[in-house]
Order: structure tokens, then sequence, then C-alpha cells
């Protein structure tokens, strides 16, 4: 996955660094001769996981049971090498976005993928070029990795979250994590209006983040450049604020107290710790 994702990186920063001419590239991975080419369908009850490599399209999630499908499109317009390729390895679903060893270009191959999932699935997202989206979705555990591309999300459930994106923005409407929220953004920002987890962990180089913290335990922020912005849906429990920043202001629209760079806002259940280079913080 990470060989994956390295090479896909390079041949997107080439795609948008020459104003998305198509690269060239040859997907490559093991045991191709197990895989099968084309949309399919499969039972829900016979997978535990899921493992997709996609080069170039969007990705649509979507919830289901019992017999759940996967398609592309182009569909039978495409020649079987450039179709997807699918491995039922065990309980775990393997899709990839071509043939192995296809020589193809980026973004002239673009493809774009319905993936219908089950709820209870470990899903593991490696994307090179697109938008990943999902009006609502729910799964044991998110793992999502895109070079070039945006995510939105409607709902989101999920016991645990990781989102690593290299360019492009992440939007979530409403998320309900049992345990950890992790995303890590080079650039673009990162924006959830309703969350409640254990712990969220934000780290982003270039991008504001804004969160809209519900039932929390605890929140780290790590922002090199850009606005980070909170909101408090229960004032009253409030949050324990710790701020390490060299520049910008901090502008707090609700009651508190402060003891040094600490901050205490009603009884200071959710504790917040903001480390900032450049860019405001603000709660509300």
């Amino acid at each position: 996955m990470k060989r994956f994702l390295s090479w896909m990186l390079a041949a997107a920063l080439l795609c948008a660094a020459f104003g998305c001419a198509a690269i060239r590239v040859v997907n490559k991975y093991a045991n191709a001769d197990k895989y099968t080419a084309g949309a399919f369908t499969y039972r829900a009850d016979e997978v535990k996981s899921i493992v997709l490599n996609w080069a170039s399209g969007d990705v649509t999630l979507l919830n289901g049971a019992g017999e759940l499908s996967v398609s592309e499109s182009g569909g039978e317009t495409l020649s079987v090498s450039e179709r997807l390729h699918w491995w039922l390895d065990g309980t775990t679903l393997r899709i990839q976005y071509c043939e192995a060893g296809y020589s193809h270009l980026i973004p002239k191959k673009e493809k774009h993928l319905t993936l219908t999932v089950p709820e209870d699935i470990d899903l593991n997202i490696n994307i090179a070029s697109g938008k990943v989206t999902a009006d609502a979705l729910t799964v044991d555990t998110l793992d999502l990795n895109t070079a070039s591309g945006g995510v939105a999300f409607g709902t989101l459930t999920a016991d645990t979250v990781k989102i690593d994106t290299a360019s492009g923005g992440v939007t979530i409407e409403q998320a309900t994590v049992a345990h950890t929220l992790q995303a890590d953004t080079a650039s673009g920002g990162f924006t959830v209006d309703r969350i409640s987890a254990e712990t969220v962990k934000i780290d982003t180089a270039s991008g504001g983040v804004t969160l809209g913290l519900d039932t929390v335990n605890k929140v780290d922020v790590d922002a090199a450049s850009g606005k980070i912005r909170l909101k408090l849906f229960d004032p009253e429990a409030g949050a324990t604020v710790r701020l390490s920043k060299l520049s910008g202001t901090f502008d707090c629209k609700l009651p508190m107290t402060a003891s040094g760079k600490s901050y205490t806002i009603g009884n200071g259940v959710i504790e917040i710790n903001i480390d900032s280079a450049s860019g405001g913080t603000s709660i509300e």
C-alpha cells in the first residue's frame, strides 16, 4: 500500500505541476494471477476487510447488506486490462485500479468507482488522484490515504478513523468515533462540523482546522499554517485549553479564566492542546 502511494503520489504531483498533463504509470501489485477483471458483486458476510488501491477518478462509498456491488464508470467499454481487478483473499477483498503491469495515462484513464461496503468492515483506501465521498458511512475502522483530491462525508460512524491527505481538503458534517479520529494533512483544510470521539488528533502543514466538539475527551491540534476554529456544543462542560503558538491571535467568545498559557472554559471537561506556528485560534 505504501509503495502504491509513493509512485502514485509522484504521478499526481507531476500532473498538478504540469497542468494535469497525462502522466504514464504502470500499476504493480503482488498475486496478480489471482485477480478477476471487471465489476462484481460479493456477499457481505464473506468479507471482514477491504483494501482499495485507486489511481485516478472519484470514489463513492455506500453502505449495504447482503449482496453488494462494486462498479466503475466506463464498464464494458474498457478493455480487460483497463478494468478494475479484484481478489477475495480469505476474508479480505482487494480491489486494484487495473491489471497488474498495465501501462496507462493519468488522468487520461480516469475512472470513477462506486463501492458498496458492509457496516462491520475494516476499510483501507489508497487513492492517487480523485475525490472520496459518502453521504453516510458506517464502518469498524477507516484508513484513508489520498495524494491529490478532497474528502467529503455527510455522516461518518466508526471505531477508529485515520485520514492522511497530501493535497485536498477534508469536510465531514458529523462524525461519531468510538475511539480516535486522527488526521494528517499537508495542504488543505480539515473541517468536522460536529464530532463525538474519545480523542481527536489533527496535524496540518497548510490549511485551516474547524472542529465542532460535542462529546470529546481530548483534542490535539498541530497546525503549521492556518486558522484554528473550535466550537463547543456544551459550553457548561467546557474545556481546558493549553496553547502554544509562535504567531497569531487567540479569541475566545466564551467566559474563561486564564493561567499563563492555560485557559479554562466552564468545567474544563475537554482537554484541548493547540500548537500553532502561524494563524489565529478562536473558540466559541
